[in-house]
């Protein structure tokens, strides 16, 4: 009977001891695996090289005055010194005469001060002298007195004027219990790498829309000046070409006698039609020019639209990617608090 009961008191302890080892073992962890704390601690948003707007593609316009009307000119003050007609007056009033009906060549002279003030200005021709000059633009024999003017482009296109969030919850795991404490942990780190990571993402938005201002600030100033120069070149072609007409008439008026009526009418109309047409020519191409520095406004204001968009997707996509693999580290960190049914 003694030895039964020495017997049992046996079983029992050894029972005893075998429950509280499992006991033991079972307990969940308090903390979360701290490699994988680490681990989650080196997640970064990548740093995003922000592109620059596209430059604005422009070319400017340029003026070529006629060498052909210059040549008039000087033969016109050869005349009024040597007072003889020189050949090559007497073959542009005949390209004059031949390509002109003497209505249109009357219609020159109604040119007066009054008139060549306002296309001076800047001003549009009356309605008859446009139709006049107009037709000498369109003849070869002719329009080789009028200036060439080349317009500017702005993105290829030439400007002229008319004349005049990453998932933040954890799936539970299904049928194993949790240390709360321990989950509590593994959250409170993912926390602390999610504000680091949202301030990363806030400051690299913040030098998109720094680089964005910086870029729309340039573009109002630059058209200013761009106005500016394209006002300052017309008033000195205007200038010089005003200088060359009034030598050039006052020269006419000289030889008037030598050259005759009929070749001194065809003349003073080949010199007046070549004046409005450069002026209307330098009116049309200054407006052109104001007309591509809005242009230029405008693609660099959609440049760098399109570069603070960019940028800003670059950013976000950087953050997402961070805030994804914190996001599955937060699951593994989870994932550690579980006991899996095994220990030391």
């Amino acid at each position: 009977m003694r030895k039964r009961s020495i017997t049992l008191l046996t079983y029992g302890l050894a029972l005893m001891f075998l429950m509280y080892n499992c006991k033991k073992k079972d307990t969940d962890p308090l903390k979360p695996d701290e490699g994988l704390v680490d681990e989650i601690n080196k997640i970064e948003v990548e740093t995003v090289t922000l592109t620059p707007p596209a430059p604005v593609v422009a070319t400017e316009g340029k003026f070529e005055a006629s060498a052909e009307a210059a040549a008039v000119s000087n033969a016109l003050e050869e005349l009024s010194t040597s007072g003889v007609v020189p050949e090559s007056l007497k073959a542009a009033g005949a390209g004059v005469s031949a390509s002109l009906t003497p209505e249109e060549i009357a219609t020159m002279s109604t040119i007066t001060p009054d008139v060549l003030a306002v296309v001076e200005g800047g001003g549009a021709l009356p309605a008859n002298l446009k139709a006049v000059l107009d037709k000498v633009a369109a003849d070869p024999s002719l329009s080789v007195y009028l200036p060439k003017v080349t317009y500017p482009t702005v993105a290829g296109v030439e400007i002229k004027a008319q004349r005049t969030a990453g998932v933040e919850a954890v799936e539970g795991v299904e049928g194993v219990l949790v240390n709360d404490a321990c989950l509590a942990e593994a959250e409170a780190a993912f926390q602390v790498v999610k504000t680091k990571l949202d301030a990363s993402r806030d400051t690299q938005l913040a030098a998109v829309a720094t680089q964005y201002a910086a870029d729309i600030a340039l573009l109002a100033p630059a058209e200013a000046a761009c106005n500016t120069t394209a006002t300052t070149n017309a008033t000195a072609l205007r200038t010089a070409a005003k200088a060359v007409h009034t030598e050039a008439s006052a020269s006419l008026e000289a030889g008037k006698a030598v050259l005759g009526d009929q070749l001194y009418t065809l003349l003073k109309a080949l010199t007046d039609i070549s004046y409005v047409g450069y002026l209307s020519s330098v009116n049309t191409l200054e407006a052109s020019e104001k007309l591509a520095c809005t242009a230029k406004t405008t693609a660099g204001t959609t440049n760098a639209q399109a570069a603070r968009d960019a940028n800003t997707t670059a950013v976000q996509a950087a953050y997402s990617a961070a805030l994804a693999e914190a996001t599955v580290k937060k699951g593994e960190l989870a994932e550690s608090c579980h006991n899996q049914g095994g220990g030391q």
